[in-house]
């Protein structure tokens, strides 16, 4: 019984002070979250007419992505930055994705 009395303050000064979960490659940008970045997805789609940038398809559900990554210095907001790609496994972000992270790993040449 006496541990449980210990540990209620150290939960507080947990609690005081957030610690960051996620840890990002060093020089890497913020991610951007939320309504502005919901409004900006919006605004790409639109200026792109819902058509993949890779290969013409035309959905209502693709992935915005970076066309320079946000770990190379690429603008997370700059509409000249941003692209529509077809979401999913087999598609043209999957394939960009894995493309990429060859290049990091040494295993592809650019």
């Amino acid at each position: 019984m006496g541990r449980l009395k210990t540990i209620g303050p150290r939960l507080a000064t947990l609690n005081a002070a957030p610690v960051r979960v996620l840890h990002t490659k060093a020089g890497a940008s913020e991610r951007v979250r939320g309504s502005a970045w919901m409004a900006r997805k919006a605004a790409v789609q639109v200026r792109d007419c819902f058509t993949c940038a890779n290969c013409g398809l035309v959905r209502d559900d693709h992935d915005v992505d970076h066309i320079v990554p946000l770990e190379q210095g690429g603008d997370p907001m700059a509409m000249n930055n941003l692209q529509l790609l077809c979401s999913g496994p087999d598609r043209c972000h999957a394939k960009k994705t894995a493309r990429e992270a060859g290049l990091r790993a040494g295993r592809l040449s650019r």
